[in-house]
């Protein structure tokens, strides 16, 4: 049997409502399903998941494989999971209640292999509509670009850029040996697990295609599980983890030391700056021994991000860097968590 061309990984919990439409865009696919290698994930589902899953696998034995899992483990840990079933040339990730245009992997696959890309990005178009609805346009006006890094300086150069790259995973590609060699995996037990696998494979990769076509459509679920965990107290300091835990996979695989700049750069934004607006906006304010730990982490890891270039050439990072490191203490956290709030009036649509 000959090798598949993609894997393609899809977590599914509770999306019975959902999934045929994620699998029919699959099964329309130019590339022709016999390419595919769709590796379904149910996680502990209390609805019809597993069955539709199991309709889909006996349609197509020979492309899909069903990985029935007992416990609910989330999303990074069912992607993990599924890694080590993955035998395709290239690996891509999709949301079960997403899906994807008709020509999209004939397209991607082909720019992967023509440039020996170790990540192609494309585009995503959020809809609260059905696919027969939806726009079929794919244009975005831009040019598609392909970018080849070969010190820390053109990664450097590249991010802070006209870089369009996202923190997500489900809309881009992925070679398979790639991930493997620098053995990418997302975090466990938490909602915003993604960074953890894109931001090494971000300081990682040598080669990148950026295919400037809105070829994947993100459905704007409004019961689905990261929808609602966004606004759960119990998650609020997902993100936070996560990039704790980013912060040593960066050190452990030398990336950190690397590529400083640019990993301080993600990491002071991501992990503080986007945390606090994050969890302000959404009127979940951390608690003040939490952001002490927070500003404690900055400054033992750091401590000279304020004399960081890339940092201090975004204007729109001025404000929120003055509240990093003031020390702070009962008398004055009030105060402290209204100047995130005047930061979040004055940048509503995030940082």
């Amino acid at each position: 049997m000959s090798q598949k061309k993609i894997s393609v990984i899809i977590p599914c919990y509770n999306v019975s409502m959902f999934l045929d439409r994620c699998m029919q865009s699959l099964e329309k696919q130019t590339i022709g399903i016999e390419n595919l290698e769709i590796i379904l994930i149910n996680d502990a589902s209390k609805d019809a998941t597993l069955g539709k899953i199991l309709l889909w696998e006996m349609k197509y034995p020979e492309n899909i494989i069903v990985i029935p899992l007992e416990e609910n483990v989330m999303q990074g840990a069912a992607r993990n999971i599924a890694r080590e079933y993955c035998s395709a040339e290239y690996i891509a990730y999709l949301d079960a209640d997403d899906w994807i245009l008709p020509n999209a992997f004939e397209k991607i696959y082909r720019v992967a292999r023509q440039n020996n890309a170790d990540i192609v990005n494309y585009l995503s178009k959020k809809t609260y509509v059905q696919p027969e609805e939806d726009d079929p346009s794919t244009k975005s006006g831009k040019p598609d670009r392909f970018v080849e890094v070969h010190n820390p300086q053109e990664r450097l150069d590249f991010f802070m850029g006209d870089c369009p790259l996202l923190r997500g995973c489900w809309d881009k590609l992925f070679r398979r040996d790639f991930v493997e060699k620098y053995d990418l995996k997302f975090a466990e037990g938490v909602f915003d697990e993604e960074s953890l696998f894109t931001t090494p494979a971000y300081l990682h990769f040598r080669r990148i295609y950026l295919l400037n076509e809105y070829l994947h459509r993100y459905y704007q679920n409004p019961i689905s599980s990261t929808y609602n965990l966004m606004r759960d107290m119990k998650r609020r300091d997902d993100n936070m983890k996560t990039w704790e835990e980013t912060y040593y996979a960066m050190k452990n695989d030398g990336s950190l030391e690397e590529n400083h700049e640019l990993a301080e750069w993600f990491f002071i934004i991501n992990y503080f700056i986007r945390s606090l607006v994050f969890a302000t906006g959404r009127g979940i304010p951390y608690d003040l021994e939490t952001v002490q730990r927070m500003q404690r982490n900055v400054l033992e890891w750091f401590p000279n991000f304020k004399n960081n270039k890339s940092l201090q050439a975004r204007r729109l990072y001025k404000e929120p860097m003055k509240l990093i490191d003031i020390p702070l203490d009962e008398s004055n956290f009030a105060d402290y968590n209204a100047a995130w709030e005047e930061i979040v009036r004055t940048y509503p649509d995030g940082i």
